[in-house]
């Protein structure tokens, strides 16, 4: 008995070292790119490599302060979050007549509106350059945001819509029966019972819109630069501020990680209705 056991245990043993391993190798480089915020200029080359930080929040604060990273934080955090908000409330709206009113073409119009994600957005970076410098929306917060909304819109509704044909429409026709309209409805019968999915779709759009880069630089100069740029900008041809690149990244990727790691279940659960019951 004894030595079967000992069978069992192994592969459990082994599975686990290796998930141990692999979680090393992943998360190593984000847990260099954040403490080398922490680490003077020569500490970033020093052999052998320095694994701890070697300095404190003052250094970290300075090149915020002189690299102006804090209003290229507010920027990020503008343009992702209002986004994010348009994006939900559109979805929601446009979701729930698709899926609970029969029109005649609503499965062409959805299949429309989804294929827009297929599209590259390189492909449309100079048509929106000509435009938004015609309509004064050229490095402007909102025409940044406005961008962020016609590309996370399309994947909204991909996943609210296996999400809300879960929802029994009996719910909605009693409603109706009482005398709720369809704005009624949504608002206190289909958003509550499917409040779970749609943080976590608000988080997946949310990421996009933050780690945008292509229209971030495209479509801004000096404005409504955001975080993205600000880092990128760091590193070039006669360019090497390290300090600055790694605290910026740092800036920008733990609070993708916070939201990660606090809404897992929320990502988890709306990710598998757009991909799976959709």
């Amino acid at each position: 008995m004894v030595s079967a056991r000992r069978r069992s245990i192994f592969p459990t043993l082994l599975a686990h070292a290796f998930l141990i391993v692999v979680a090393v190798v992943f998360l190593f480089p984000l847990y260099w790119l954040i403490t080398s915020a922490f680490k003077s200029s020569d500490g970033l080359w020093a052999l052998p490599p320095i694994l701890l930080p070697t300095t404190g929040f003052n250094q970290v604060w300075q090149v915020i302060a002189n690299n102006h990273l804090l209003r290229l934080f507010l920027h990020s955090v503008i343009a992702s979050l209002a986004s994010t908000a348009v994006v939900m409330v559109l979805a929601s709206l446009l979701v729930y007549g698709l899926t609970r009113h029969d029109w005649p073409s609503r499965k062409g119009i959805a299949s429309f509106i989804i294929s827009l994600k297929i599209m590259p957005p390189i492909t449309v970076i100079i048509p929106l350059y000509l435009l938004f410098s015609f309509l004064h929306l050229y490095d402007t917060m909102l025409g940044l945001t406005l961008v962020y909304v016609l590309f996370n819109l399309p994947l909204a509704i991909w996943l609210l819509i296996g999400l809300f044909n879960q929802i029994p429409r009996e719910l909605d026709e009693a409603a109706w029966v009482e005398g709720a309209n369809s704005l009624q409805t949504l608002w206190h019968i289909v958003l509550p019972l499917s409040r779970s999915s749609l943080i976590g779709v608000a988080a997946v759009s949310t990421m996009f819109a933050w780690n945008d880069y292509i229209f971030a630089v495209s479509l801004t100069s000096n404005h409504a630069v955001t975080l993205t740029v600000g880092a990128a900008g760091f590193l070039g041809d006669y360019i090497y501020q390290w300090s600055s690149f790694y605290t910026a990244g740092a800036m920008e990727i733990v609070p993708m990680l916070l939201i990660a790691i606090i809404l897992q279940r929320y990502l988890l659960h709306g990710l598998s209705f757009g991909t799976i019951n959709g």
